[in-house]
């Protein structure tokens, strides 16, 4: 099966203005909508957490850094995408690094993926994205699910 990134934006699986204490706290607030709706078990929150100690997801985009978890699908029941902006920056592990070196993330973008060969295409449809010149602010700036939207569709053109 096909997923295209713009087909996965939901917008009760976006979560704007999250205050958290830490990056594990805002990933089980994401893990959290996508539980409400279905698409994972609680139990993806643990994997989530799991894979990012080993293998950190945080990017350093700019202007804004943004992380990109995702773990096996052990406990993923349908492939979606939950889309968090922080009012103020957690921390992540950078990307390729074990860790120590550490991003402040505003945007993060959790990819729930049932099929696991399907991984790779959706990281890339994320990472081009990221890339889209405004988005990040705009994502940061959004109040409403239907801003989010707006800037993400308009991104994905």
């Amino acid at each position: 099966m096909q997923h295209r990134l713009k087909d996965l934006l939901r917008p009760e699986h976006l979560v704007l203005n999250l205050e958290a204490q830490d990056a594990r706290e805002a990933l089980e607030r994401l893990v959290a909508a996508l539980v409400q709706t279905g698409h994972v078990e609680p139990e993806f929150a643990r994997d989530v957490w799991e894979r990012e100690q080993v293998f950190p997801t945080g990017l350093p985009t700019r202007p804004l850094a943004s992380a990109l978890p995702h773990a096996d699908p052990e406990h993923v029941r349908q492939t979606a995408v939950a889309i968090g902006t922080l009012k103020t920056p957690v921390r992540f592990g950078q990307m390729g690094t074990d860790g120590s070196v550490s991003l402040d993330v505003r945007v993060i973008i959790l990819l729930a993926i049932k099929e696991r060969e399907k991984q790779v295409e959706l990281i890339q449809q994320v990472v081009e994205l990221l890339q889209s010149p405004g988005l990040l602010e705009q994502l940061a700036a959004a109040e409403t699910a239907a801003q989010a939207l707006q800037a993400l569709h308009q991104a994905l053109g």
